[in-house]
């Protein structure tokens, strides 16, 4: 999904880790044919059904995401995890209602007033690093957001989702889902987060704990319940 490009207001995305203004330019929605996979990030090997990425382009620099995304700190994407539940993101219900005018290739629908900033869970906290783009180019120029807690999306809105055909209606082919990128090692980056950082040790030392780790919620699996940041 894109931003119309004759629209006279911008969105922009900045403040945490980011050290430009970036303006939003488009939304990616990786996800699986299967509840067990579907997101490109994964959370101590735990992957979720599906995976919201909003990118935008570095606007102090840049001119346009084309230009942009071959440079220096040229793109930013926010990672949105999704999970099944049955309390719906309000917003994400505005894009998963369009679905059923979308179902092959070529197809096109206008989504009006989306509130993206109600697409975000509730939370302050972050995981950053800087890698790559997660579609083809794969270039080497985002700062990654990813978000720690998820948004839901209900079992019958996902399943509308993985109705999606690549193909046009004459020759529809296979389903669109598992669009999702193999994982890819951290080759040494450092992975950052503002998550515990208000800790403190001591009443005059604020501080944040040198070793962290981090539980995740119930509809997680016992097995693979904690994340450790490198």
């Amino acid at each position: 999904m894109r931003v119309d490009k004759d629209t006279k207001h911008h969105i922009n995305i900045t403040g945490g880790p980011l050290a430009y203004r970036y303006q939003f330019e488009e939304i990616y929605i990786h996800y699986g044919t299967e509840n067990h996979q579907g997101s490109e990030h994964r959370v101590h090997g735990y992957a979720f059904p599906a995976e919201i990425q909003l990118y935008g382009f570095n606007a102090e620099l840049y001119r346009n995401m084309t230009e942009a995304q071959h440079r220096a700190q040229g793109v930013v994407g926010v990672s949105i995890m999704v999970q099944i539940g049955d309390t719906p993101n309000p917003e994400l219900r505005v894009i998963t209602s369009s679905f059923s005018k979308l179902t092959y290739r070529g197809s096109f629908t206008p989504i009006k007033h989306l509130q993206l900033r109600s697409l975000l869970p509730d939370t302050e906290h972050y995981m950053t690093y800087e890698g790559s783009t997660t579609h083809p180019g794969c270039w080497e120029t985002a700062v990654w957001v990813i978000l720690n807690k998820p948004i839901y999306i209900t079992k019958q809105e996902l399943y509308a989702l993985r109705k999606l055909m690549q193909g046009p209606e004459e020759s529809p082919k296979a389903p669109l889902g598992n669009n999702v990128r193999p994982l890819q090692p951290l080759y040494h980056r450092t992975v950052r987060t503002n998550i515990d950082f208000t800790n403190k040790q001591g009443k005059n030392c604020p501080s944040m704990y040198k070793d962290m780790h981090y539980k995740a919620n119930s509809w997680q699996a016992s097995e693979q319940d904690t994340f450790y940041p490198s």
